[in-house]
Formats: structure tokens, sequence, C-alpha cells
């Protein structure tokens, strides 16, 4: 299989999945090469052959870890380990509901996961099962070391895992001076596969509140120095949740998610949303049949949502806004974002995310991600080693350290000027006027 760059605004295709492996070889978790001679023996949209070769790939990193180990080299074993874990996981992502190589691939990159931070000898990092209402949220903690420091608390989105999320950014959250809190919550793969029939739920403040009582406790760990960063689908569920528990005293979201169930409809023919459910089921199924992307959303959501049809998954999508909680975000909120999702997005998803961000009392900040750059995938999986130098100043500078405040209000303003021009260039001017427009209020 060849991979084609064409299109790297969404996820759930065969293309995306592979850049969003090889991407995160930049963090340690995948090796380009051995990406490569798999990804070169997969059958494009061939999901048997995809699960096969990543879970083989993982098989063979775990046997060359147990070499290393016997050869007392435990820094290769731990390497070998942590790629492991990400080969497994990629596996697991297009295979059916009921395939049983999901709960057995997901094991293991946990596994895995889990004896690389041992055979490292992490012990900064601590291993999470977080008590909710009868079940256990997996996780992970990051400590920034002696002394109280503030805590980023990470939220991955629809398919992402907290394994995965700790390569994006939870492992470099120390080495930023930051105790990194990442977790899965309701709906998340870790939590479900756990917790069967823990599907997500609207209200994210309850299990985002329950993470932060586990840890808030901690002689590490700043009670006044807390933010939350979500990712994907994420960027809906931590505003969110931040409107919801007071101390949350900053909001990232990579990207913004103002209406889910709106962006979902934005996307699909206008006239699917005026057939009888049966009907749309049955264009669901056709669908299905023909893309990988659409049977990916489907068989998923079984798990993530409880759902087991087409009209089913639209019906429980439909809390999943912001506009109900607009006048309660009053945090500084940093809004993440690249050009192809720019590009990509329909003209009334962009206008109804700058008029939400409009109505906002709160401060507004942009990092955007451009196509010179090569960041430009969807939450910058093609790049994540990009996103730490433009998250971690702006946090700091929210949760009110000073030392850099010049230069954060610089880049600030650079941003949306860089907003405006790529908005309005895949938009039209109106579209950048509305961004200066936006701008001026921040910057008031």
């Amino acid at each position: 299989m060849q991979i084609a760059l064409g299109s790297k605004g969404t996820g759930g295709n065969f293309d995306f999945e592979a850049m969003r492996c090889l991407g995160i070889a930049s963090m340690g978790g995948a090796g380009v090469g051995e990406c490569l001679a798999a990804i070169n023996r997969i059958r494009r949209n061939d999901v048997d052959s995809w699960a096969n070769e990543f879970g083989a790939l993982g098989d063979r990193l775990v046997r060359e870890a147990e070499r290393s180990l016997r050869a007392r080299d435990s820094v290769s074993a731990a390497e070998q380990l942590t790629r492991a874990s990400t080969y497994y996981r990629v596996a697991t992502f297009f295979l059916p509901h009921q395939d049983e190589r999901q709960h057995r691939y997901r094991s293991a990159s946990r596994e895995a996961f889990h004896r690389a931070i041992d055979d490292g000898g992490r012990r900064n990092v601590e291993v999470l099962r977080i008590p909710f209402e009868g079940a256990t949220l997996p996780g992970y903690f990051v400590s920034a070391g002696e002394g109280r420091h503030p805590t980023l608390v990470v939220l991955g989105g629809y398919d992402s895992t907290s394994e995965e999320l700790m390569l994006w950014i939870g492992n470099v959250c120390a080495s930023r001076g930051f105790n990194g809190l990442v977790f899965e919550g309701p709906g998340q793969v870790g939590a479900v596969d756990l917790n069967p029939g823990l599907v997500f739920r609207p209200d994210y403040e309850v299990p985002v509140r329950a993470a932060i009582d586990h840890v808030i406790g901690r002689p590490d760990v700043d009670p006044d120095g807390l933010a939350i960063l979500g990712y994907s689908f994420g960027g809906c569920l931590a505003p969110r949740a931040a409107t919801g528990d007071p101390r949350i005293r900053a909001v990232v979201a990579n990207t913004l998610g103002v209406d889910i169930p709106g962006a979902f409809r934005m996307a699909l023919p206008a006239v699917l949303w005026k057939l009888p459910d049966y009907v749309l089921d049955g264009a669901f199924g056709a669908l299905t049949r023909a893309s990988v992307t659409a049977r990916f959303f489907l068989e998923s959501a079984k798990d993530a949502f409880g759902t087991q049809s087409g009209s089913e998954f639209i019906k429980a999508l439909e809390p999943y806004n912001l506009w109900s909680v607009q006048g309660a975000l009053t945090v500084p909120l940093l809004v993440m974002i690249t050009e192809d999702e720019i590009a990509e997005a329909p003209k009334q998803l962009v206008r109804d995310t700058l008029e939400f961000l409009a109505g906002l009392t709160g401060p507004v900040a942009f990092r955007v991600f451009t196509r010179e750059e090569g960041a430009t995938a969807h939450c910058q999986l093609d790049s994540p080693e990009r996103m730490p130098p433009a998250l971690f100043p702006w946090l700091a500078h929210a949760l009110g350290d000073g030392t850099s405040s010049e230069e954060v209000l610089r880049v600030d303003a650079e941003s949306f000027e860089q907003l405006a021009r790529l908005v309005a260039k895949h938009h039209g001017p109106e579209f950048g006027a509305l961004v200066a427009t936006l701008a001026k209020k921040s910057a008031g």
C-alpha cells in the first residue's frame, strides 16, 4: 500500500492512520523504517491485512525487547516496548466490534506500555486506576518533581488511547515544568475496554472532576495551576469540562468542537437527514460497505456510544455541542488548528465556530499550523513534536507565569493575522474579516 497524502483533515482511513503512526516516530512511539515495511505489505482497504501486519510488528518488537532484557539492555527494551504498544493500538483500529483481536491487541498495547515504564526506570510516571461511579478509568500521572507544579489534564477524542496521549504530550510535560494527568473517560477506548458499557456522556465535567479529585491532594500538584487539553472530540469535551469545574483555570482545544452533530451532518448529503430512520439505516449500511471510514465510525460507535445503527449514532451525538455552556466558558481558551482543517471545513462550520468564539467573555488565542511547516494533519498528528513549543509558553502565561508574557502576546497577535489570511484564502475575505473582528475583541 502506498500512502496518499492529499487529504489530512480527518481520520478514519488507511492513509490518515498510517501517517498518524509514522508521525509519532518523532516522539519515540514508532520506527519509520519498520512502519513503512509493514505498510508496504498491507493491501489497501483490507482490514485483516492491516491488523495482521501491525499486530505481527507488535509481536516482533516484544520478542526483541525480551532479547534486550536478557542482554541486560533495559533502555533498548523500553524503547522496543513503547513502539510495540503503538503497533498493537494501530492493529485494532479498523477491526469490527466483535473481532476477538480487539481486546487482545488493546490489552497488549497497555501491557507493553506499562512494561516500558518499568524497564525504562521512569520513576516519575505512575499508572493510574481512577475510581469512577463503580468503574475504573485508566491513565497516567507524570510528575514534574519535588515541590508544587501546575498540572495539565489531557483528554483524547473518539479513538485515541492514554498511551498515545502520553506519546503526543504526556511524556514531555515534566521537562516543561508541568505535571501531566492523562486519562481515558467514559466512551474512550481504554475505559470501555476495561468497563464494557461505560459509554460517552455529554457532561464530561463529571469524569474530569473525578480524575482531578484523584490527584489534587498530591504534594507535587499546585491546586491553583490546573489546565485541560482536549484533542479532536476532546476539543468539545474539554471546554465543557472547564465550565463545570472551577478549579480548571485554562483550556486548550486541539481543535475546537463547537457543534459535533452539526459538523457530522455537514459532512454528508443533506438529503440523508430528511429520511426516516429505517431508510437512513439502509443508506448507512450501503455507505459502510463502500467506505472504510464510515465502517470504522459505525463499528466503533457500538462500544463508544452503545449504538447499533446509523440513526442511533446520529441521535447519540446530539447533546455534544458547546452552545449551551457558552456563557459559562470564561477561562482563557487556546484553539490549535491546522491549515488542512481550515481548508476542509464547510463554510458554515467556520462561521459557527467564529460566532461562538466572539460570544465568549474570556480571552481567546489561536495557534495555527501550516502546510509549509508540515504539521497540517488533524491535531498535527503528522508532526506532534511541533505542538509543545506552541503550547507550554501560552499555558504558563494563562496560569499566571509572567516571565514570557510579552512574547506570548506577540505570538497571539501574529497567530490571529495568520488565521485571518488562511481563512480568507480558503473561504473568502468575509471570513477573514470575522477573524479580524475576533482578534480586536481578544486584544481589547
